[in-house]
């Protein structure tokens, strides 16, 4: 599957974890509404920890660190510091957003391997099917994780969630530091795996996005009551168990 046309932001600013998520989700409803793919690539100042949607504490677990921001995707615990993590949005309506998560999954994930290894970072791609496991996502690799061909270790993973058709995925890649930087050459080449054109997003769309996610950061990701909530189980469909 191929995009007609996806709008990219190389965006090497350092913000906290929270304005960063609340990005992500702004350009999805922006991508949502808009009938237009992107993706934003970004990277971490200091270490951090993001969790997916649907976990929840367990009794007896140590509490997570403070500066923890709960993302708008599921998956598991996710370490942030020395990866390039980049969002890419897919509106309704269209072939990726169509297709089954793990079609998407392995779509998206062969795109950055192929760049990667081209750039000249060799990966492999995990074909284990494995179970989603709550806990540290870098521990637990599942079908089309990117793992080092040489230790086996998991290096890159990802998370999505579909909304009325519409579709994000967060992606995570441990990379060595000149290969993180968000400007970095293998990435337009991953963006010409996606799409048939990449177009950089203007910079008042930029300037609207980063608006819109202050709201979002003060009303969700910057709350303790998103970040910290308990309560039922609940399973990567959304569905209580």
């Amino acid at each position: 599957m191929t995009l007609p046309e996806i709008h990219f932001w190389r965006d090497p600013s350092f913000r906290s974890a929270a304005r960063q998520m609340a990005l992500d989700e702004a350009l999805f409803h922006w991508s949502a509404r808009t009938g237009l793919a992107a993706a934003r690539f970004y990277h971490w100042e200091t270490p951090v920890l993001t969790l997916g949607y649907f976990h929840r504490a367990e009794p007896g677990d140590p509490p997570l660190p403070e500066g923890t921001v709960r993302r708008y995707t599921g998956g598991g615990l996710v370490e942030h510091g020395t990866d390039l993590t980049f969002v890419l949005t897919l509106p309704a309506g269209g072939e990726a957003a169509r297709a089954t998560g793990m079609e998407r999954y392995r779509w998206i994930h062969q795109a950055l391997a192929d760049a990667l290894g081209d750039g000249g970072f060799p990966v492999a791609l995990e074909p284990t099917r494995r179970s989603f496991e709550q806990g540290p996502c870098f521990s637990h690799p599942v079908a089309w994780d990117l793992r080092d061909p040489g230790t086996g270790k998991k290096i890159g993973g990802g998370a999505q969630r579909r909304s009325r058709g519409a579709v994000i995925h967060q992606g995570s890649v441990r990379l060595p530091e000149p290969l993180r930087d968000p400007r970095a050459g293998w990435i337009s080449d991953f963006l010409r795996r996606l799409g048939e054109t990449a177009v950089a997003l203007d910079e008042s769309i930029c300037a609207a996005l980063s608006h819109d996610a202050a709201a979002r950061e003060r009303d969700r990701y910057g709350s303790a009551d998103w970040n910290q909530r308990t309560g039922p189980s609940w399973n990567s469909s959304g569905k209580r168990v």
